[in-house]
């Protein structure tokens, strides 16, 4: 498949191209350009209006499948439906490659388990109708009993790209006592007292086995070139132990202190964009905001909500936080180098797989058309109240 891309706004790496062209030949970016472009009449071209386009978003770090899965506790929806419509909202949000972020847990957060994750992962296995690119992220609970087991059942899987070490001990990053723990499990599983105490107590009963399973996680993750991340660090000498095991992405520090001390540690520092958005943490802890201002964050991530990204982009560029070059790579490059896929995708740039997304200001951003591998996956409307989109010009 071979098209053309005329009257774009372009964000590049370093620059906004305005009145932007570019080729898509066999799936990869051919050429880029500005004013004239080439006069190839067999050529199937595609006029933007002045849209901007944008890399495909690549999102870390998001969990929205588990709601997906299970709406609200007790109830489960089949994995695939899940699936699915999880595709329509990522393309819709301008995400064109997500990393699925599973917890390898006891299944004390409804379908946070060793059985969910592995019916998720056998059943992405034979999809062949999504049009984002979906991986998995593992998020291995080391207090849990039943997380290392799981982990060791997906190693090897292509689809498994990255691995986050977790504790929610309490006392530990996000809980920093058990009452908040408390609170956090009853509202988001319905448990009663009596099965949080049992939690708990085999929390407690774990702590002497934490270190030993995170040396087997780290020494895995060699062993099959994963990329693993920290998370939720909230001491500068939290970060360090986790720099001398060669952790190279930190994500979710709770505290400045933690941020900047990974990010002088050389680790790739990701935050959440809702926590971007709102304005603050839904659980107390550094402001994005914060952190990005401060210069110490890599990457954003959705976290629990795919529709953050894109509208945190243009107000941090909006609000002259960063340009929107640097905005844009907080989303795109930077998380694609922190898995080490930046050689493929993450950029406008040729050569590159053509993994893009057309947006229009209205004022909020509108994602219109996406493409991914040079293939149209997403068209929000032929024409919607008299507002222009992308068409093809013969």
């Amino acid at each position: 498949m071979q098209y053309l891309l005329t009257n774009a706004t372009i964000v590049l790496p370093d620059r906004v191209l305005e009145e932007g062209w570019l080729i898509v030949e066999r799936g990869r970016i051919g050429a880029i350009g500005c004013g004239r472009y080439p006069q190839l009449p067999i050529l199937p071209h595609f006029d933007l209006d002045g849209a901007y386009l944008l890399p495909g978003l690549i999102d870390l770090h998001c969990d929205a499948i588990e709601k997906l899965v299970q709406p609200r506790p007790g109830v489960e929806i089949d994995v695939g439906i899940a699936l699915h419509a999880a595709d329509r909202l990522l393309l819709g949000c301008g995400i064109t490659c997500q990393f699925h972020a599973l917890s390898l847990d006891d299944a004390e957060f409804g379908v946070r388990s060793d059985r969910f994750a592995h019916d998720f992962l056998h059943r992405l296995s034979a999809e062949r109708h999504c049009g984002a690119r979906h991986l998995v992220h593992a998020r291995v609970e080391v207090s849990s009993d039943r997380g290392l087991t799981a982990l060791q059942a997906m190693l090897g899987h292509p689809l498994l790209r990255l691995v986050s070490i977790m504790d929610h001990s309490p006392g530990q990053g996000q809980y920093t006592t058990e009452a908040a723990f408390r609170t956090y499990v009853a509202q988001t599983s319905g448990r009663s007292e009596a099965e949080i105490d049992q939690i708990l107590a085999r929390k407690r009963a774990a702590q002497a086995e934490i270190p030993r399973r995170i040396e087997q996680i780290i020494a895995w993750a060699t062993r099959y070139g994963l990329p693993v991340a920290s998370h939720d660090d909230d001491t500068p000498e939290r970060v360090s132990r986790w720099a001398e095991y060669g952790v190279r992405i930190a994500e979710f520090p709770t505290t400045l202190p933690a941020a900047q001390a990974a990010h002088a540690a050389g680790m790739a520092v990701g935050m959440g964009a809702p926590n971007v958005l709102r304005g603050k943490s839904s659980g107390g802890n550094l402001s994005a905001l914060t952190a990005i201002e401060a210069g110490v964050v890599d990457w954003l991530c959705a976290d629990y909500y795919p529709a953050s990204l894109l509208p945190v982009v243009f107000r941090l560029a909006d609000r002259d936080t960063l340009s929107l070059p640097e905005a844009v790579a907080l989303v795109s490059d930077h998380p694609a180098r922190a898995v080490g896929l930046d050689h493929i995708i993450g950029k406008i740039q040729t050569g590159y797989i053509a993994d893009l997304v057309v947006v229009r200001r209205m004022p909020d951003p509108v994602v219109q058309q996406v493409f991914v591998g040079g293939r149209p996956v997403y068209t929000w409307a032929e024409q919607h109240e008299g507002l222009p989109v992308a068409r093809q010009v013969v």
